[in-house]
């Protein structure tokens, strides 16, 4: 259950931002820009990399969301799990390793990343501004980790697949008139969730 009295069981992200639009309306864009603009990275990378932070923190909703959204990308959630667990031990591309390394000491000791983290990425065959592209997933998950659970957000198994089915589709844009229509989309929203507990 949420901390907050205009918050509930079936609450998201859009229902933080959305009551809140002065101050973070303009995250909807900056996620798109950064989740599904132009990059090395395919959308599905780049969701590993958001479930890869959200699972170093714990972040419960996060997590759940965006192994999601990877899933619909095609990726195993037992990948995440390998990554979150032993990086090298993971089944991926060596010359990933590195990223999540650095991705890691972003997340959880950032004031201890040095130069060689930077250059054991750049060593791999990765460009500076694949570096900044994962350093900004990295931070813009740090900051949801943060917001939803600071607010008590958690969900369960059939949010997160509503939210990883819309941001597969959809991506993370958030039309201007959204707030307008907000309860036509909860009773959509329940309906579908009640779709993924049947």
């Amino acid at each position: 259950m949420s901390f907050f009295k205009h918050l509930d069981e079936l609450s998201d992200i859009t229902d933080i931002t959305w009551n809140d639009r002065k101050r973070l309306g303009s995250l909807d864009k900056a996620s798109q820009q950064i989740m599904r603009g132009e990059s090395n990275f395919s959308n599905a990378q780049k969701e590993v990399f958001a479930a890869y932070v959200s699972g170093l923190n714990a972040c419960a909703f996060c997590y759940g969301s965006h192994a999601a959204v990877a899933k619909n990308f095609g990726v195993d959630t037992k990948v995440i799990e390998a990554l979150i667990e032993d990086i090298d031990a993971a089944p991926i591309n060596e010359n990933e390793k590195p990223i999540f390394k650095y991705l890691k000491k972003l997340t959880l000791s950032s004031s201890k990343l040095i130069q060689e983290d930077a250059e054991a990425v750049y060593a791999a065959g990765w460009s500076e501004k694949d570096l900044q592209d994962v350093i900004l997933i990295g931070c813009l998950f740090n900051f949801y980790n943060r917001l939803l659970d600071g607010h008590g957000i958690k969900g369960n198994s059939a949010i997160y697949q509503f939210g990883g089915e819309h941001l597969y589709k959809k991506g993370y844009s958030v039309p201007w008139f959204i707030g307008f229509i907000k309860g036509m989309i909860k009773k959509s929203k329940l309906k579908k969730i009640k779709e993924f507990t049947s």
